[in-house]
């Protein structure tokens, strides 16, 4: 999809970066900026910075900068096109069809529509719930211990046990048939004859996605009728792989860690108790989606699963997808084979906050696991047993990890550290190639990073623009390899020459990339005090001018194929190694 220019341009200049980014921490005021904890990694003390007039953001603990429209793609993992609907809807601002593809017109028209189908869905139930001829639901849910601003704040409603009430409803609303059966609210008749509800008699969860909008429904029996959860059935809107009930709240707490429930009443339970970090999958097996969507706000996550055969085995299932994405894994079984929110009613909040707390590594829950295979009573099945535990030692990268875990384990089993470690080490040996592999990786990782020297040159070019009539002197636009550093360092030139600033609407609309707009906001955003002593910016300027010059010379060298001008070249490299500026002098 291609959006022109002035609409990205009007967007940008629409958009209040600091409203937006206020959503998802707390922001306060210093100079002319405003600083705030990170919303992209955990940290105690602010290192996170937003301006207000440039319409940027930088951490200066983690390197994550951008503009309004990146902080939705990196935060909320849209697209570029999707991030720039996202904040035109949010400013009222008319996005014309004419931008989009016949074939993206019409899809996101048929969204819309099912948007518009769903919410008005959403609210027949809530005031469903609240009509009096259904008083008993309504009693049944506070009996439960739901709270009334809890029923306001996830929007629980409930669908009348006659069969046809909201298709009547929102027919008569004008909604076609068939659009009503793509919504996933209604089924047919098995004749065909007559369309009724999917959802008949049952408490409805509107089911968010991390923008807010309602996208489906989860609907709970209250007569002891199967199933007992029903969920929407998936469409354009909906895919339960990829959302997390709850996780629309819990984005907003910015906690260090999350909690991975099972069910809708867990997720209100535990938010109701102050835990409003906590999400659940809908029904369905933890997938990779859901662990690449949590990565995005959180690394460690504890799981809280029920305590029954299938709450364990899911949780086996799910830990190592979580460590997959580098997210750290704790695990808590509630005794009594109870959920969180019979937990809660019958324990409390602090006793379930101490053991949170004290919740299992994923490692140890795991061998507890391996060890009900065994009677380790019997010599033979002990080793088996400790043979088993070495070879899942083994898979931790972690050296540091692997001995603390060889201690504990030597200790609680009475065997013998050397011994445990050889068994280990002789496992980890055959695993060693996949550990050189990803070291060769992240090699190739940092070598992919070298632009970086450019990038802080740049970035000390902008801060302090008076010594850049002595730069301009030996420094050109094209002896930057990147188009964009390229496109920035005439930008910085020419904005000292005239006295301006940059123009960041051509930098947002020709370079939308993350990475890109990442490298703009630390040029824009990053000054380094360092050099306000000048003896050190001196020496920064004219090593970098030696380096850049020197490499932008070799490759010229390298591809001229005329004797002549590659003597002049070469001769034009060496005296470079003599470059002394005087930058006070001039």
């Amino acid at each position: 999809m291609y959006y022109p220019e002035h609409i990205i341009e009007t967007i940008r200049e629409r958009s209040d970066i600091v409203a937006l980014i206020s959503e998802y921490t707390t922001l306060t005021r210093k100079g002319s900026s405003y600083t705030g904890l990170c919303p992209f990694h955990n940290e105690k003390t602010p290192s996170f910075s937003v301006s207000e007039d440039k319409q940027l953001y930088y951490c200066f603990g983690c390197g994550a900068g951008g503009n309004t429209i990146t902080f939705l793609m990196q935060k909320e993992n849209m697209t570029f096109p999707e991030a720039i609907k996202y904040l035109a809807e949010r400013e009222n601002i008319q996005l014309e069809d004419h931008y989009q593809s016949e074939e993206e017109m019409h899809r996101n028209q048929k969204k819309q529509l099912l948007f518009e189908v769903i919410k008005d869905a959403a609210k027949f139930f809530y005031l469903s719930l609240r009509d009096e001829r259904h008083n008993q639901v309504l009693e049944y849910l506070i009996t439960r211990g739901v709270l009334t601003d809890s029923l306001k704040q996830f929007g629980l409603g409930y669908s009348p046990a006659e069969y046809n009430t909201l298709y009547k409803h929102l027919s008569a609303k004008g909604y076609s048939d068939q659009t009503l059966l793509e919504s996933g609210l209604f089924l047919t008749s098995k004749n065909g004859g007559f369309i009724y509800d999917r959802f008949a008699s049952r408490i409805m969860f509107p089911i968010f996605d991390v923008s807010k909008k309602v996208i489906g429904f989860g609907g709970r029996v209250i007569d002891g009728g199967m199933p007992k959860y029903l969920n929407s059935p998936e469409n354009i809107l909906f895919n339960k792989s990829n959302v997390l009930y709850g996780l629309n709240f819990a984005k907003t707490a910015n906690s260090e860690c999350y909690i991975l429930v099972e069910g809708y009443m867990d997720v209100i339970a535990m938010h109701q108790a102050g835990f409003t970090q906590t999400v659940a999958s809908l029904g369905t097996a933890f997938t990779a989606s859901h662990a690449k969507l949590l990565k995005r706000y959180t690394k460690e996550v504890v799981i809280m699963y029920d305590s029954d055969n299938a709450g364990v085995n899911a949780t086996l299932r799910a830990l190592p997808i979580l460590r997959s994405q580098g997210i750290k894994a704790r695990v808590l079984l509630l005794k009594d084979g109870k959920d969180p929110d019979e937990y809660l009613r019958k324990y409390g909040k602090e006793h379930l906050f101490k053991l949170l707390e004290e919740a299992q590594p994923d490692i140890m829950f795991e061998i507890s696991r391996i060890e009900q295979k065994y009677d380790i009573q019997i010599a033979e099945q002990k080793v088996m047993f400790l043979q088993e535990v070495a070879n899942r030692i083994s898979e931790i990268p972690s050296s540091i990890e692997q001995a603390i875990y060889i201690d504990e384990i030597c200790a609680a089993y009475h065997i013998e550290n050397s011994a445990f470690k050889a068994e280990v080490n002789n496992n980890y040996k055959k695993l060693k190639h996949v550990y050189k592999a990803k070291e060769n990786e992240g090699g190739a990782k940092s070598r992919r990073q070298s632009v970086s020297t450019e990038v802080i040159f740049l970035s000390t070019l902008y801060h302090y623009p008076n010594i850049i009539r002595h730069v301009r002197k030996h420094v050109e636009p094209e002896m930057f390899e990147s188009p964009l550093l390229c496109d920035l360092s005439r930008a910085i030139f020419q904005a000292a020459e005239q006295g301006e600033d940059i123009d960041m609407n051509y930098f947002t609309a020709h370079y939308p990339d993350e990475a890109d707009q990442n490298i703009i906001s630390h040029i824009i955003m990053n000054k380094d005090k360092r050099y306000e002593e000048q003896t050190i910016l001196f020496k920064m300027i004219t090593e970098n001018i030696k380096r850049l010059k020197g490499n932008y010379l070799g490759k010229k060298m390298n591809d001229s194929k005329d004797a002549n001008e590659k003597q002049k070249l070469l001769f034009q490299k060496k005296e470079l190694d003599k470059l002394y500026i005087d930058f006070i002098n001039g």
